[in-house]
């Protein structure tokens, strides 16, 4: 409603963002550079943070920036399944048929990760975004699935994406093997106050809006309500686009914002 009256050539705070148009910042550039590293060293890494933080969008970004002829990326998200539905989705993820049996889809796994190692001199990771939903004897099976060689090289780099919640699941006594082999683990908080306007500017610009549309206070009062997380910044920012609009406002401000903050909280 409110991409006419502005001159938007597309949704500014939509999802449907090309990766090579993704934001960066210096949070999301040190957790990117973990990441690769954890894809380099075929080590197991953690990433949380609340609903909204960008999680998912790192992945997005991590997965666009891996070459396809040096690592085979897999990507699970149905986490509220057993064991052996895991194993099965890890499996269909690789190409594999899965046999019946829990033990022969583990070992099927486990087979093809070395043959396209030794074969395809290929890096595998394995990405398990919304991990906080795997139950614990779903992660107790990580540290057999990992150990090749009687656990002396690398052949499966592993990053779980989730909540807060995940972290707490690996301090159960049982689970300490897993939390043992967590080579790399970040936290992602939410942007702050001056990274906060980059963001919003950025999103108007790759729309097609090269003007800072928010004042200042307005910018402030995002940061403010949103707490700095991505997800909650797209939400009141399209709002307040959209009230600016009702009442041909040529720019957004504080009063805006606040009834974008109505509106998402409604």
């Amino acid at each position: 409603m409110y991409r006419a009256y502005f001159g938007f050539q597309r949704h500014p705070f939509g999802r449907d963002v090309p990766t090579e148009q993704l934001f960066s910042a210096p949070i999301l550039d040190e957790l990117h550079a973990r990441m690769n590293y954890l894809v380099e060293t075929r080590g197991i890494g953690l990433v949380t943070g609340e609903p909204g933080s960008g999680k998912t969008t790192a992945l997005r970004r991590l997965r666009s920036g891996l070459h396809p002829d040096q690592v085979r990326t897999l990507y699970v998200h149905d986490t509220s399944v057993s064991a052996t539905d895991f194993c099965r989705q890890v499996a269909l993820e690789l190409g594999i048929q899965p046999p019946h049996s829990r033990a022969l889809v583990f070992r099927a796994i486990q087979d093809e990760v070395v043959r396209l190692a030794s074969e395809r001199h290929l890096a595998v990771l394995l990405i398990v975004d919304e991990a906080h939903n795997l139950r614990p004897d779903v992660l107790g099976l990580f540290p057999v699935l990992t150990n090749f060689d009687l656990d002396s090289v690398g052949r499966l780099a592993i990053l779980f994406a989730g909540q807060a919640g995940l972290r707490q699941k690996l301090r159960m006594a049982h689970l300490e093997a897993l939390a043992q082999r967590v080579t790399v683990r970040y936290n992602l908080g939410g942007l702050d106050r001056d990274t906060t306007r980059a963001y919003l500017d950025h999103r108007l610009r790759i729309a097609g809006v090269d003007r800072p549309l928010f004042s200042d206070n307005a910018a402030e009062a995002v940061f403010n309500a949103s707490q700095g997380f991505m997800r909650r910044i797209d939400a009141l920012a399209h709002h307040a686009l959209a009230a600016a609009a009702a009442v041909k406002a040529r720019s957004i401000d504080i009063d805006h914002v606040a009834r974008a903050a109505e509106e998402v909280r409604s």
